[in-house]
């Protein structure tokens, strides 16, 4: 992957596509994306959801909601999917867009605010997993509290953050998915499969793995 490209993602899965825009506004770079790299992103991330609540049930997906000026990594993301997980039989996905300002993602470290958050889980009552195409919300104890109580399992597309181990040790996030914190241009073998598409840029990251890391 070009490194220009890695910078992309790695912004958008950190503080979404509200601090995207400041990037590109502030940064000067091309805003040609290469799409197929979110495509897979999304792909993956339905599958193991998925496979996370053994094929059955229904999801929530939370993405910002970047207004009339679509996003469209952000975009390609979601579209990947929610067509993926429609493919899973006894799988079901509503979508909600969180409207934040880029001021407010960068306040919140770019996770979803926790208000909204919260918002979401009662108006969608009856999912198994959560997705977040953000950071994990900030979380006081009794509002992890509320989550764990809940029965929902969290699903992280972001930059993997040092508060995220303990989360996951108390089972607050169920799974995380990544960049792979390798920046190296070696050059790689051309990939044959979505999976193998997506294990060259991203890792996976469960509670247990989660315990190895320093």
């Amino acid at each position: 992957m070009k490194k220009q490209t890695r910078d992309i993602i790695i912004g958008t899965v950190a503080v979404g596509a509200a601090v995207i825009a400041l990037y590109y506004a502030f940064g000067g770079r091309s805003q040609k994306i290469d799409l197929d790299t979110y495509q897979v992103l999304g792909a993956v991330a339905a599958e193991e959801t998925a496979k996370l609540l053994g094929n059955k049930g229904e999801v929530l997906v939370m993405a910002p909601d970047s207004g009339s000026y679509k996003n469209p990594s952000v975009e390609a993301e979601l579209a990947a999917f929610e067509k993926m997980l429609k493919k899973q039989k006894g799988m079901k996905v509503k979508a909600e867009r969180i409207q934040i300002s880029p001021m407010l993602m960068m306040a919140t470290g770019g996770g979803v605010p926790p208000e909204q958050f919260f918002k979401a889980l009662e108006q969608h009552t009856g999912v198994g997993a959560v997705v977040l195409f953000f950071g994990f919300p900030q979380l006081r104890d009794e509002e992890i509290q509320k989550l764990k109580k809940s029965g929902v399992k969290a699903v992280v597309v972001s930059s993997f953050r040092s508060g995220y181990k303990q989360l996951m040790a108390q089972q607050v996030i169920h799974l995380a998915i990544m960049p792979r914190l390798d920046t190296s241009e070696t050059a790689k073998p051309v990939a044959q499969t979505v999976r193998e598409r997506f294990d060259q840029d991203f890792t996976i990251v469960t509670p247990a793995d989660a315990a190895a890391l320093p």
